[in-house]
C-alpha cells in the first residue's frame, strides 16, 4: 500500500509505467462505468420508445438514474473525500466531548450541516448503492416488457440485472484480514467476493449483455425495416464496457489513489489541530482513538498505523506552534480515554 505521508507527485512517479494507464481508469472505474451506462441507457430509450415497447423504455429511464449517480458522485475528489470522512470524524469528536478550537479552519468539522448536504454525503457515499436500487426497479420493468410483449431475451435481461442489483444491494464489502487469511476453498471464494462484491453484479450484468444482443438479432430478424434493434446494439456494446468498469470497482471510493492522500493529509492536519488543543494526557489515546476509528470506514484503505503515523506527525508540528494545553476536566478526561464504542458505516 502507499504510504501517506508520500508526497503526491512521488506517489504518481513511483507507478510502474506500463500499469499507469490502468490504474488511473481502475482509479476511477465507477465513474466510468456511471458514463457508460448512461450511453446504453439513452440507447435502450430510443429502443424501446421506437418500437412501442414503453415498459423498456420506462425501464431505460431508471437505469439511467442509477448511471447519473455513479457518473456524478463516484470516485469523488480530494476535496469531497476530506468532506465526507470530516463529517464522520466530527460525529466522532462530538460523541468523545472533544472541544474544537476556535482557530480550525471553520466549518470543517461544522455538526450541524443543512439536508443537502446531508443528502450530497450520502450520495458520494453509497453511489453504487443508487445504482443497483435503480436497476432493481428497471429489472422489474424489463421483466414486465419481455412477458408482455412475449420476448424470451428481454425476460431474460430483466431478470439477470434484477439478480445482480440485488447481488451488489446485499452482499456486503468486507476488507480481508492478512492476519487471518481465509482457509478452504469456499472460504477463499467467499473472501473474493466479499472483498469486492462487485465483481459479481458486473459479471451478472455482463450475460445481461448476451440476452440483449439475442434480443437485438431476434428483432432485426422479425423486422429488418426497424431500426430499434441497432439502438440495442449500441445498449450492449456501452454495457460491456460499463460492466467491465463496474467489476474493477469497489463499493465504496477506498484506494491509495492521489485524491484519497490528499484527503487523508488534510484530514490528518485538521486533527493534528484538535489534538494539540487538548491536555497532554489524552493527547495519545486519542490519537489512537481517531487511527482505529478511521481506519475501520469502509471508504478508507490505510491502516490505522499508516493514519497514526501521520497525526503524531500534524500533531508535532501544531504543538510547536500553540502553547501547553491546561489539563482537562476529569470527566471529560475520562471519556477520551474510554476504549471508543465501535462506529463504522456512513455517518452524515
Amino acid at each position: 500500500m502507499t504510504s501517506i505521508d508520500a508526497p503526491t507527485s512521488l506517489v504518481a512517479e513511483n507507478r510502474p509505467a506500463a500499469d499507469s494507464s490502468f490504474e488511473d481508469l481502475r482509479e476511477k472505474s465507477l465513474k466510468a462505468s456511471g458514463y457508460a451506462y448512461l450511453v446504453g441507457d439513452a440507447a435502450l430509450f430510443a429502443s424501446g420508445a421506437l418500437s412501442g415497447r414503453y415498459k423498456e423504455a420506462s425501464a431505460a429511464g431508471l437505469w439511467a438514474i442509477g448511471g447519473l449517480a455513479c457518473a456524478k458522485y463516484a470516485n469523488p475528489n480530494a476535496e469531497q473525500q476530506c468532506k465526507l470522512l470530516s463529517a464522520k470524524l466530527s460525529r466522532f469528536l462530538h460523541k468523545k466531548g472533544i472541544e474544537i478550537p476556535a482557530d480550525v479552519q471553520p466549518g470543517f468539522f461544522n455538526q450541524h450541516r443543512d439536508t443537502l448536504d446531508r443528502v450530497e454525503n450520502f450520495l458520494y457515499s453509497n453511489p453504487s448503492m443508487v445504482l443497483h436500487a435503480t436497476y432493481a426497479v428497471g429489472g422489474l420493468q424489463m421483466i414486465r416488457s419481455g412477458l408482455a410483449h412475449q420476448r424470451k431475451w428481454d425476460t431474460a435481461s430483466g431478470a439477470l440485472v434484477a439478480a445482480g442489483a440485488l447481488a451488489g444491494l446485499l452482499i456486503p464489502e468486507k476488507k480481508p484480514d492478512p492476519d487471518h487469511p481465509p482457509e478452504g476453498l469456499i472460504g477463499k471464494a467467499v473472501s473474493w467476493v466479499q472483498e469486492r462484491p462487485l465483481r459479481i453484479s458486473g459479471g451478472l450484468y455482463m450475460l445481461n449483455n448476451a440476452s440483449l444482443l439475442m434480443s437485438a438479432f431476434a428483432e432485426r430478424k422479425s423486422n429488418p425495416a426497424s431500426s430499434s434493434y441497432m439502438f440495442k446494439f449500441l445498449t450492449a456494446a456501452s454495457y460491456i464496457f460499463g460492466n467491465t468498469m463496474l467489476a474493477l470497482s469497489s463499493k465504496h471510493h477506498s484506494g491509495a489513489s492521489d485524491d484519497s492522500i490528499l484527503a487523508m493529509q488534510k484530514l490528518a492536519d485538521a486533527a493534528g489541530h484538535v489534538i494539540a488543543a487538548q491536555a497532554p494526557q489524552v493527547q495519545e489515546p486519542l490519537v489512537q482513538q481517531i487511527s482505529e476509528y478511521l481506519a475501520a470506514q469502509p471508504d478508507v484503505s490505510f491502516s490505522a498505523q499508516q493514519i497514526g503515523d501521520l497525526l503524531h506527525q500534524k500533531l508535532a508540528q501544531h504543538s510547536k506552534q500553540r502553547p501547553a494545553a491546561s489539563p482537562a476536566p476529569e470527566g471529560w478526561q475520562a471519556r477520551v480515554q474510554a476504549p471508543p464504542a465501535p462506529e463504522q458505516g456512513t455517518v452524515l
